[in-house]
């Protein structure tokens, strides 16, 4: 069971653009994943609800990890969205088409050096500025719903104990309304979740790829404990990673047994 604590909600935001959100806005909640799983559980939860925090207290990220960020300079949301028939095996199109909504959305802001760091991380100038969280509900062999956690770093400028981290003030030298920002990332994720399954998946695919970090470069891994550097050539339709090894073989690997080092 969940609880929160000095829980209070702004009015309620309906968007008269993009009307397909449901728009809730918190002052605090320790995760805006949870708030929404929460929700899942009582039954009480609709396709197209988003969750807006003020302040994410116990925000969570890949492998358990916690997402730090300042309030104030940071924006953290989750959407739940509901499929029909979507198979198990293609859950990982859900993190293609988020990944790619975001960086189209920093694009009007002329972020440069935008691209996606396996498997959904969204770096700028070769630092971390947006994180995605994911967590799918399945039934039997479908995909039923996917809660989807995003935190960007907007106007934060120091990042004590987190060398690869950026935000989008520090890498354009100016700072951005969050609202701004907001508006353009739910207009570019309303595109890419609600046509998700009439879009082709070599494309999904094919553009994903096309954006990843260290793409068709030596770059060192680790896995079990050990490093070892290999090139990486892309992602299976799965989402699992394409690396080439010193002898030319290309082997598929997933998160939970190797990730990729930032300083190589």
């Amino acid at each position: 069971m969940l609880f929160f604590t000095n829980l209070l909600l702004f009015k309620s935001v309906t968007s008269t653009s993009m009307s397909y959100f449901n728009i809730i806005k918190l002052n605090a909640t320790p995760s805006t994943n949870d708030f929404l799983k929460e929700k899942h559980q009582k039954g009480v939860c609709q396709d197209g609800d988003l969750v807006w925090a003020k302040n994410q207290t116990s925000g969570r990220g890949q492998r358990d990890k916690m997402w730090i960020s300042n309030p104030k300079d940071s924006l953290t949301f989750s959407v739940y969205k509901t499929y029909d028939h979507f198979p198990t095996t293609d859950n990982f199109l859900i993190s293609m088409a988020v990944s790619l909504g975001i960086i189209n959305a920093l694009h009007s802001f002329n972020i440069p050096n935008l691209c996606i760091k396996w498997p959904n991380d969204i770096m700028a100038d070769n630092k971390k500025i947006a994180g995605i969280l994911i967590e799918n509900i399945f039934k039997k062999k479908d995909l039923k719903a996917s809660i989807i956690g995003i935190g960007i770093n907007i106007n934060q400028t120091e990042f004590h104990g987190l060398p690869n981290a950026t935000s989008l003030a520090a890498v354009i030298n100016k700072n951005l309304d969050k609202q701004h920002v907001f508006d353009r990332l739910k207009a570019q994720l309303e595109k890419s979740l609600f046509s998700l399954q009439s879009i082709s998946k070599e494309t999904l695919i094919s553009d994903y790829s096309s954006l990843l970090w260290k793409k068709d470069k030596v770059t060192v891994f680790e896995e079990k404990g050990n490093s070892f550097t290999a090139i990486l050539r892309g992602v299976s339709p799965s989402g699992l990673l394409l690396i080439e090894d010193e002898t030319g073989r290309v082997v598929e690997s997933n998160s939970g047994q190797i990730k990729m080092y930032y300083e190589n």
